[in-house]
């Protein structure tokens, strides 16, 4: 087809319609790049009504950049606590689990706490052409080199000058560039259950103001770590409508996660083994524990998992500059440095600055730069994330962490209050 008697120019084609990949596609249209998102969930809504809360933080001019000034001024919308001004600095603590004694602090600056699903409404709500209920199962390329089609499980296919994989940590489009035990998630011997929960008006306000009103992190002793924050206040009348978000880690071999598998443990196991490890915690975990009634369901277990982009054998063929991994795709890792989203920007950011201005460089020399930059950044955090979750679990080791030493900055010597 032309227009003008031009060609018209095929679009880049992202798979998945996460942050990441619906950011891509705001910095890319920003730019007057034509592109496609691909999804496939029939909705952009939280699956299995489960959402959770992300910080972005040393990424945040990246986000702006992609979202633009107009959007960005209304960045507040997404929040999970839309009536909070964004600091400069914000302050979170550090709490010993077992007295409640303030451990340390972490220093964040320009934390944006974001709900992922009202951030993905939030971008969504433009001009983006989203198709939804579309299960990638293949890729090919065409002989020429000029152009890559994603075929899909309903027996639709796009072409497209690009595909980027931004389909979370257990991508199809990374399977099919390396392979799908290649693929597979380094299993790590860490787990947890994070539960959504709301509470009566006076536990809501009871619990917000003992405690940082956006998030606190929380180190047992006893090689646990929990977390409590705030996920959705959006209802700033209504404290009763508030949810917030909890959990508790432990260590656990990948033997034990598999032998609880097979066990069939399933929503109901899961909060009594929470409530059980609760008793161990100071407030505001364990009254939390307490108020949550035994048939609750927003209960999630998850085992931690990474995969390091920078390992030899994890390196794909992006056939020309055809195919590329963006996100979790490329580099999931361990969250208790906070660090995923800003990761996941970063490449979009960086994709989009290659793209909107390649310099006279081919395609193919554009992607390899990008790749080569984003496999030793994501690498390099996928090794220290999973370091620091290790030794956040582990007493004797926990003033040596990461988070510690570091605080959540990239590049950085150090950004925590010790």
């Amino acid at each position: 087809m032309a227009e003008n008697g031009k060609p018209k120019e095929l679009p880049v084609l992202i798979i998945g319609a996460g942050c990441g990949g619906l950011a891509l596609a705001h910095g890319l249209l920003l730019k007057g790049i034509p592109c496609k998102v691909f999804e496939r969930d029939a909705t952009l809504s939280p699956r299995n009504k489960r959402d959770w809360g992300i910080a972005c933080h040393w990424a945040s001019p990246m986000l702006a950049s992609l979202l633009g000034e107009a959007k960005w001024s209304r960045i507040s919308e997404a929040l999970v606590d839309p009536h909070l001004p964004i600091k400069e600095v914000e302050v979170c603590p550090l709490y010993n689990g077992k007295t409640g004694e303030l451990l340390n602090e972490m220093v964040l600056p320009k934390l944006h706490r974001i709900l992922r699903g009202r951030l993905r409404s939030f971008i969504a709500e433009d001009a983006i052409d989203v198709q939804l209920g579309k299960t990638l199962e293949r890729i090919s390329y065409a002989e020429d080199g000029r152009s890559v089609t994603a075929h899909f499980a309903d027996g639709t296919s796009e072409t497209g000058r690009l595909l980027v994989g931004a389909d979370g940590s257990q991508s199809r489009v990374r399977a099919h560039l390396v392979g799908p035990e290649k693929a597979k998630l380094k299993k790590l011997p860490l787990a947890a259950t994070f539960i959504t929960a709301s509470f009566s008006r006076e536990r809501a306000l009871q619990l917000r103001s003992s405690v940082h009103p956006i998030i606190s992190a929380i180190i047992h002793p006893d090689n646990m770590m929990g977390m409590f924050a705030i996920l959705d206040a959006a209802d700033k009348e209504h404290p009763e409508n508030w949810r917030f978000s909890l959990y508790i880690s432990w260590p656990t071999s990948v033997e034990e996660q598999a032998a609880e598998a097979a066990a069939g443990m399933g929503v109901r196991e899961r909060l009594r083994q929470g409530k059980e490890k609760s008793k161990a915690f100071s407030d505001p975990l364990r009254s939390c524990y307490e108020f949550i009634p035994d048939d609750h369901d927003q209960v999630y277990y998850g085992a931690n998992a990474n995969w390091d982009p920078s390992l030899p054998e994890h390196e794909w063929d992006n056939h020309g500059g055809l195919v590329t991994l963006v996100g979790d795709a490329a580099h999931p890792m361990t969250y208790h440095r906070g660090q995923g989203l800003n990761h996941t920007i970063a490449d979009a950011f960086k994709l989009v600055e290659l793209l909107a201005d390649p310099g006279h460089r081919p395609q193919a020399e554009l992607i390899s730069a990008y790749e080569t930059e984003m496999r030793a950044r994501g690498g390099e955090e996928v090794r220290l994330s999973e370091m620091n979750s290790l030794m956040l679990h582990n007493w004797a080791k926990v003033e040596q962490s990461p988070l510690i030493k570091r605080g959540v900055a990239f590049g950085s010597s150090g950004n925590g209050k010790a």
